[in-house]
Order: structure tokens, then C-alpha cells, then sequence
């Protein structure tokens, strides 16, 4: 029987969910959170809920291709690493898994991991980035 985790999945990119399935198993308990885009402040104040809607769909969309046993979805904040302590204030997560593409890895790293030399995690929970290549991505 295989072991129930608790993966916390964090995409930056759309359409990853086959680099995605490697990282979740079948047995695995699962919540995608999809940060909702940077944007201006004036562009905010126009499109903040289309930009919202936008995150939540590609989370929907990203929850129904993976393999786990059970998949929650959600928008997150813009800011990576404010989404994944907002959302592990909800969801005990024993992994965070973020999915980035190469040129966004370092800076992401760097700022959610300032201490080199100890074990990636945040807040205490294993961290995980997972490089998704550029062109990966389906029309």
C-alpha cells in the first residue's frame, strides 16, 4: 500500500501537469495553488478578478491532470512565497513542490531560500522546485 502525502504544488507555469505527475503520487493528498500575475496597480484595479479567475482556472485545470487521490485548487497571492504560507495555514503539507520555468528558477530560489547551506524548505516543510523546460508548453 502506498504512503498518503500531503504535496503542496505551487506553478508559475502553465500546462506542466506531465513534469507535475512525477512529483505526486497516486496516494498523495494535493493542493495546486496557481499565484495570480504581477501586475500594475492601475491594471490591478481593472482586472484583479479576471486576473483571479485566470489563476483559479489554470489551478482547476492543473488539479484534474494530476494522479493523486484527492486535489484541492486555488488562486494564490502574486508573491510565491506569501502563496505558500497562506496556504499551508490551511493544508499540512509534508512537501512543497514549485514548478518554474529555468529563467525564473535563481531569483525564486533566492528569495524563498536566503540561507545557503541549509536544507530547502519554508517554514520548516521540504521545498522543492521543479524546472519545467521553456517550450514545454501545449496550445
Amino acid at each position: 500500500m502506498a504512503t498518503t502525502r500531503n504535496v503542496l504544488v505551487v506553478s508559475t507555469v502553465e500546462h506542466q501537469e506531465a513534469a507535475l505527475r512525477a512529483a505526486v503520487g497516486p496516494a498523495d493528498e494535493v493542493k495546486v495553488v496557481v499565484p495570480v500575475v504581477k501586475q500594475g496597480f492601475l491594471d490591478w484595479l481593472a482586472n484583479d478578478e479576471r486576473a483571479f479567475s485566470r489563476a483559479e482556472q489554470v489551478a482547476l485545470e492543473t488539479a484534474e491532470e494530476l494522479p493523486a487521490a484527492h486535489v484541492d485548487a486555488a488562486a494564490g497571492e502574486a508573491n510565491v512565497a506569501l502563496a505558500i504560507r497562506d496556504a499551508l495555514a490551511t493544508f499540512p503539507a509534508d512537501e512543497v513542490v514549485v514548478a518554474v520555468r529555468p529563467v525564473d528558477r535563481d531569483a525564486l530560489v533566492d528569495r524563498l531560500d536566503p540561507e545557503e547551506g541549509v536544507g530547502r524548505s519554508i517554514d520548516g516543510v521540504p521545498l522543492r522546485f521543479l524546472v519545467v523546460p521553456d517550450g514545454s508548453e501545449q496550445d
